[in-house]
């Protein structure tokens, strides 16, 4: 925890106060409840980041694993009367052994298959959904879904608690990517055969990141569930894992950071839309779906490394422009004064 403060620790400062303050200087309702909708969305795009950014895999069914979670929890607290603790704990399980049993089947595929196939994986998940009516309500989906009651359960105090797993889950990725295994997740995303030339047991790595990821994905389902109070399908198909994937790469897939700023990006253009939806006749529709892919298509092709990577990089050229200007003119003094010593 020390590295991660002494490497991190402005970021992270910034990132609570900003966090803490943004409930109260937007105390309407509706902001309140797109800062959930968001945060929620961040826990699932920085296991996605873990996936595609270090172990260098390319995943189309993170929504899957998301609606996994969040019909766990629902089915178990709804159906069995179990509380939503023990359901927020199976919605992160339930959704780690699915994605220990598709990285197992994967494993061997790589690019456009490796895609391929969890955008299969996908598809099977919310077609299971909606024909496994007796269990999940279908196409009709769920009612009555328990809420959460940390600390009375307003609104308030849920934007805390889903940010609170935010932090939770930042922290634990940084720590990750400072440690022995994020350094050979790097040497994993440089060259997997370097990498394997080393000892570091690739398939290995890339099915614990894919856990990991699944996990996270059901955890924020899981407190989807919760906080909606009602599910259906529709959520949790390609539309979901296609704005998931942009935000990774809109904020840079080799970065945990970029992947949270990506996700505050996306999400607060997705609700821009569907305000501009509600004024400009002929908006209604999938949109979001065309304008977040050609938002994907346009970095892929003009900035693949994303924003955080491309700002930190250019704050580096600056500051080692401006160290080699006081170089050379504190070189440029001595000159003088050795000339007029002389």
């Amino acid at each position: 925890m020390k590295q991660i403060i002494d490497k991190w620790g402005k970021s992270i400062g910034i990132y609570l106060f900003l966090m803490i303050l943004f409930p109260f200087v937007m105390p309407d309702e509706y902001y309140r409840s797109v800062g959930i909708i968001i945060g929620l969305q961040a826990i699932v795009t920085i296991g996605l980041c873990l996936v595609m950014g270090l172990a260098g895999q390319i995943s189309l069914g993170q929504a899957a694993f998301w609606g996994i979670g969040a019909y766990t929890s629902a089915v178990l607290t709804t159906k069995y009367g179990l509380p939503p603790f023990i359901g927020l704990i199976a919605a992160a399980i339930v959704p780690g052994l699915f994605a220990f049993i598709l990285g197992r089947a994967i494993a061997g595929l790589q690019g456009y298959y490796l895609a391929m196939a969890t955008l299969a994986f996908g598809y099977i998940v919310q077609i299971g959904i909606t024909e496994w009516e007796p269990v999940t309500g279908g196409a009709n989906g769920m009612i009555s879904i328990p809420q959460m009651t940390f600390f009375g359960g307003s609104e308030l105090s849920m934007y805390f608690l889903i940010w609170g797993v935010v932090t939770c889950v930042l922290l634990f990725s940084l720590n990750l990517l400072n440690s022995r295994v994020g350094r050979a997740f790097r040497a994993i995303h440089k060259s997997e055969i370097a990498a394997t030339s080393m000892g570091i047991d690739v398939r290995k790595f890339k099915l614990n990141a894919f856990v990991v990821s699944g996990m996270f994905a059901g955890i924020s389902g899981g407190l989807y569930a919760h906080y909606m109070g009602i599910l259906d399908p529709q959520p949790f198909g390609l539309h979901e894992s296609i704005k998931f994937l942009t935000m990774v790469v809109i904020g840079g897939m080799t970065s945990i950071w970029g992947a949270l700023i990506g996700t505050i990006l996306i999400g607060f253009i997705s609700e821009a839309l569907v305000l501009l939806s509600e004024v400009v006749p002929g908006l209604q529709g999938d949109v979001d779906t065309i304008v977040f892919g050609a938002i994907l298509v346009l970095f892929i092709m003009f900035m693949p490394e994303g924003l955080v990577p491309r700002i930190r990089t250019a704050f580096e050229k600056g500051q080692a422009k401006k160290a080699k200007a006081m170089a050379d003119e504190a070189q440029r003094k001595q000159q003088v004064e050795r000339k007029a010593a002389t």
